[in-house]
């Protein structure tokens, strides 16, 4: 490694000890410059090959970001990718990990190997997968935040990295998500696989929001238990079994009738089980659960009028933010006073009200379901204050917002089933 990088050396190796994680620095060539792997081994599914690596993570050496890039190869495996700039000038990437969200039980590694059917060292791959750190994907983008200034000295929140990383992760997948979409899933979105990732999932199937499920599109099953002992890809096809019979209760709560919500289950779970590859299964599981959400929204168009829908829309993307009866008109592009009256007559309560509901449905759900301080709520969800979140949450609900916690919280229930 040339001397001008001795620097980088250093703090890699302190990042590499600290952490117990590989490291690699790596030319905008894709030369790797300088490595400490802590004397672990590497995937024996892709050993020492390079080019299958980064293809696996779609890393491209010659492109820079200015944030932490966290991405998961498909054996699950999470690495931190941060670009080095030293005296201005980007000189490579620093290649961190792996690490995996989960400890990973016998039988989905052996469902994995049986999903390849190559011949492959079954022991090599039991202790590759054992010797990797566990990680919560909370945890690794705080470490990604550290390194990033260790090697840049520049400071980033988490909350700044995660909303990067869903807009770099659209577009790759050639989806271009709004701003103000992705800011509402960076503060809302728990990571990985939980009942209110699961409860929010569902939510927006059941309310007909299409466009913030396409980006919210997939539930990472990293943290779902094993369903078939044999082969991944059979798991996986009854893990999107289940979350389809889900987005089809969902959709018949939102209103779709059952016979046809029914029948459309039916019908993907069958096209599902021609399927081979985990690629066409995330598919389906897509385009399953956006139809039927769009199914929901065609009975919604129903019920209400497009200028109703449009402001029930409006309120609901925009609820983690204060919100005034005139701003939600011009966005209907009507007279305050005239979308009063019209969203009164059809949805039975005044604008403000509805407001209000929508707020406090979100902040029952992160009572239920996490740990967030109640006065920290109030300020996502952008009440004045604690004591006014108080007061309309006791209205609407008919207890305080501690005694709802009190009584509902899932965490606790599930610590106490344990």
């Amino acid at each position: 490694m040339p001397d001008k990088f001795r620097r980088v050396k250093e703090i890699c190796d302190l990042i590499s000890l600290t952490f117990e994680m590989p490291i690699f620095f790596i030319s905008t060539q894709g030369e790797i410059l300088y490595e400490n792997v802590n004397g672990r081994s590497l995937n024996p599914f892709y050993n020492n090959e390079k080019s299958a690596l980064y293809s696996l993570l779609k890393f491209e050496p010659d492109k820079q970001t200015d944030f932490p890039i966290i991405q998961s190869t498909y054996f699950f495996e999470n690495y931190i990718l941060i670009s080095i700039v030293q005296n201005n000038q980007w000189i490579g990437t620093a290649l961190i990990g792996p690490a995996l969200p989960n400890a990973f039980f016998e039988q989905k590694i052996t469902g994995m190997i049986n999903d390849f059917q190559i011949f492959i060292n079954r022991e090599q791959v039991f202790n590759y997968f054992n010797s990797l750190p566990v990680i919560k994907h909370e945890r690794l983008l705080n470490i990604s935040c550290a390194c990033y200034y260790l090697l840049n000295q520049i400071m980033l929140s988490p909350s700044f990295v995660q909303s990067q990383n869903i807009i770099h992760s659209q577009k790759q997948e050639n989806i271009t998500p709004s701003d103000k979409t992705v800011g509402q899933l960076a503060i809302n979105r728990p990571v990985h696989h939980d009942p209110l990732l699961e409860k929010k999932f569902l939510e927006l199937i059941r309310e007909g929001y299409v466009e913030e499920l396409r980006i919210f599109n997939k539930i990472e099953d990293a943290e779902v238990g094993v369903l078939s002992k044999s082969s991944y890809v059979r798991s996986k096809k009854n893990a999107v079994i289940a979350l389809i019979t889900l987005g089809t209760r969902a959709a018949i709560e939102g209103g779709l009738n059952s016979e046809l919500a029914f029948s459309l289950s039916d019908l993907f779970i069958q096209r599902l089980e021609e399927l081979t590859t985990i690629k066409e299964i995330d598919g389906l599981q897509a385009e399953a659960l956006v139809t039927l959400t769009e199914k929901v929204i065609e009975v919604k168009e129903e019920r209400y009028s497009k200028a109703v829908m449009t402001c029930k829309n409006y309120i609901y993307n925009n609820r983690f933010e204060r919100i005034t009866q005139k701003e939600v008109a011009d966005a209907v592009g009507l007279s305050s006073s005239y979308l009063s009256v019209l969203f009164k007559k059809e949805v039975g309560v005044p604008i403000s009200t509805y407001i209000q509901k929508v707020k406090i449905e979100e902040a029952k759900r992160i009572l239920e379901y996490t740990d967030t301080p109640i006065i920290q709520i109030c300020a996502m969800l952008d009440f004045t204050d604690q004591s006014y979140f108080t007061k309309i949450f006791k209205k609407i609900t008919g207890v305080s917002p501690k005694h709802y916690r009190a009584r509902s919280h899932l965490l606790n229930d599930d610590k106490k089933s344990e």
